[in-house]
């Protein structure tokens, strides 16, 4: 008798029996080998159809991930998560910050005053997104990254984007050793 894990990552194939044998539409179970299959979702279908980087393990995508925050002045969020079959671990999805990571909210504004500085939010949406998949059988991560934008970026986008707690704690110090605002802008960074 088959196990559950043998009967979720097997692919179920129909039997033509001879033409001299009668029909009793038999079928056999093949197990799916990820790291060969061409199968849609596997390792090997994604690099032929548009998933064009690729990084050793899932840290080493962070680290690329952040370092393409900091040099476009931009914030990309994870959008969505999707958990995987026999073929791929999980295939995420990351989107600019001025896109929004979710739905319509329906909160009521309770205030009428206005912001000093606009909402982040675009009408339209932003097209920039970064979308990742992991494999059961490897530590590599695939992705395809489209890195355009419908908004400016860089100096201009750094008002929308997060400060990092980081920073937040180290100009938190500095105004406890008492330096003004104009001094922590202008030190340059040790």
């Amino acid at each position: 008798m088959p196990s559950i894990e043998d009967i979720t990552n097997a692919l179920v194939v129909r039997d033509d029996p001879a033409p001299d044998q009668p029909q009793f539409g038999l079928t056999r179970v093949l197990p799916i080998d990820p790291a060969t299959s061409h199968l849609l979702g596997s390792i090997t279908y994604d690099r032929e159809h548009g998933f064009n980087l690729e990084w050793d393990t899932k840290e080493a995508f962070k680290a690329w991930l952040e370092n393409e925050q900091t040099a476009q002045s931009i914030e990309l969020r994870p959008s969505k998560i999707e958990r995987g079959s026999a073929l791929y671990s999980t295939n995420q999805i990351f989107r600019c910050a001025q896109n929004g990571t979710g739905s319509v909210k329906h909160y009521q504004k309770k205030t009428a005053w206005e912001r000093k500085i606009e909402s982040k939010r675009l009408s339209g949406g932003c097209p920039c997104r970064v979308q990742i998949k992991t494999y059961p059988h490897t530590a590599v991560v695939l992705g395809k990254y489209i890195s355009n934008h419908s908004h400016a970026i860089g100096m201009e986008n750094l008002k929308f984007v997060r400060m990092r707690d980081s920073t937040r704690e180290m100009i938190a110090s500095m105004l406890r050793y008492g330096k003004n605002d104009k001094d922590i802008v202008s030190d340059p960074p040790l």
